[in-house]
């Protein structure tokens, strides 16, 4: 497995939802504790990525995401152009900032509450996010919570495996880092299969 392959795999399960850290402050010893008691297992992780799919074929649906897309690749078609002409570059800068504007629109405040039971009360709120998890049959807090795990362990091992860090740290959970390291085929497997059905 290639070093930093786990940083991509976290990130691509975790693609369409806020992704905390422990250690914020904004995180509350409970819900801390709650993360670290959670264990991660195959099948509930096959659910995620099932509502993770769903989400995305959502998000592929919708006619701003794909408003987007077009104006992106019309600028990459425009920017691969010998020789633009003065058109074309007004035309690339008006691209630019009409893209720029669509992302900003979908960014999130950066003020938002990024704890645990934040993020478990976005996912029940967002109704695109909470009827993927329903159809899933995962609720929003155990999604949540099994994200964060999954996201802690990943990392860790990533670091680990990559030499960044000499050893698995003390707060990740060992149960949680055992089970991706013997895992990281079949995970990576669901990944590749839902990226497969985006295309």
């Amino acid at each position: 497995m290639r070093p930093g392959r786990l940083f991509l795999l976290a990130t691509c399960i975790a693609f369409a939802l806020p992704t905390p850290g422990l250690a914020q402050a904004n995180t509350s010893d409970a819900d801390t504790r709650e993360v670290l008691a959670y264990r991660l297992t195959m099948p509930k992780l096959k659910q995620l990525n099932v509502a993770m799919a769903d989400i995305q074929r959502q998000r592929d649906a919708d006619p701003a995401y794909q408003q987007l897309q077009k104006k992106k690749k019309e600028l990459a078609a425009l920017g691969e152009k010998d020789e633009p002409t003065a058109a074309d570059w007004d035309r690339m800068a008006q691209l630019e900032s009409e893209i720029e504007e669509l992302e900003q629109a979908e960014e999130e405040p950066e003020d938002k509450d990024q704890s645990l039971s934040g993020m478990a009360g976005w996912m029940a709120a967002e109704p695109r996010v909470s009827g993927a998890l329903k159809r899933a049959g995962l609720a929003p807090r155990e999604a949540a919570t099994m994200l964060m795990a999954f996201v802690q362990a990943a990392f860790a091992v990533g670091f680990f495996e990559s030499g960044t860090i000499k050893e698995i740290p003390k707060e990740a959970i060992t149960d949680n880092v055992k089970f991706v390291q013997a895992n990281r085929a079949e995970i990576e497997t669901l990944t590749a299969l839902r990226d497969q059905g985006e295309e």
